[in-house]
């Protein structure tokens, strides 16, 4: 009898999470479209900022070496744009399906 009571009230406890998605959520994020984009916006940003200090340490490293190595320096700059433009779709999908682009991860 009382395992009966104990898995209703697991089961309760389930349905009563499900009626109320936001409960399940972060703060900040107010639906799972959105939760999904933030992720977006925030792996584009680290991609871009880990793009912008390999480009930092390559420059730092070739100096004095007087020979420039621009193909490795145009690969991490390509990285950084593609970085730029992982954010900048994620904010574009945001910013047309109403969202803020201000949430956070």
């Amino acid at each position: 009898m009382l395992e009966h009571i104990a898995s209703a009230a697991a089961y309760g406890m389930v349905l009563a999470d499900l009626a109320n998605p936001k409960a399940c959520l972060p703060p900040g994020f107010s639906s799972p479209v959105s939760t999904a984009l933030g992720w977006v916006k925030a792996l584009g940003l680290v991609v871009a900022i880990v793009a912008l200090i390999r480009i930092g340490v390559h420059v730092l490293r070739q100096q004095g070496d007087g020979v420039p190595d621009r193909d490795d320096t145009f690969d991490k700059l390509i990285n950084w744009v593609v970085g730029i433009f992982i954010v900048a779709g994620a904010l574009a999908f945001m910013s047309a399906l109403g969202l803020s682009i201000a949430e956070s991860c």
